[in-house]
């Protein structure tokens, strides 16, 4: 009698582990379209594309490049609401009037993310952009290195403002205030 009792008890909860695996798998299902939602709807309101092949985002680089050079390669004097001014001349940056000291790498990430602003700028973008040779260049994750020690500079001389933003799995950002303040 206990032996039908315990294989009765079995049979319930092997019933009741595969039932919960098809939930979590249905959950998991759910949290991935959920996923991929939020990115089309980032990627509609950003105006890039979501994700983008070597090949493709090469050559995305190579028309971001090509169009700042068609523009005069002039980086805008002010940016992100006027906090943030630059003079080309002496390669300095100042967050509301005062001046803040950064690297000619980290200059040239900050023109590029101004030149493209409020646009998506992908690694391989800046790759391009700081290393004119792709035999020249290092590992992918500079980039990080680089963008992370501008934000921090910026950061520190804004009282805690954040200008540049990263997009999960694209790139970064840098959000023109001026250009959002009608949303």
């Amino acid at each position: 009698m206990a032996e039908e009792t315990l294989s009765a008890r079995l049979a319930d909860v092997e019933s009741m582990i595969e039932r919960s695996r098809r939930r979590f798998e249905e959950g998991s299902r759910l949290l991935e379209d959920a996923h991929k939602s939020l990115a089309d709807i980032q990627q509609a309101l950003i105006g890039s594309p979501r994700s983008l092949s070597p090949e493709d985002s090469e050559e995305a680089a190579s028309k971001l490049l090509a169009s700042i050079k068609a523009q005069g390669g002039e980086m805008p004097e002010s940016l992100c609401g006027g906090r943030l001014s630059v003079d080309q001349v002496q390669r300095l940056i100042r967050i509301d009037g005062h001046p803040i000291g950064i690297t000619e790498m980290e200059y040239r990430v900050l023109e590029l993310l101004a030149f493209a602003r409020n646009n998506v700028v992908t690694r391989a973008m800046l790759l391009k952009h700081l290393y004119r040779r792709s035999d020249d260049q290092p590992q992918p994750k500079i980039i990080d290195v680089f963008i992370s020690k501008l934000r921090k500079k910026l950061r520190s001389a804004s009282g805690g403002a954040e200008f540049i933003e990263t997009i999960p799995q694209r790139g970064w950002i840098l959000r023109d205030i001026e250009a959002n303040s009608g949303v």
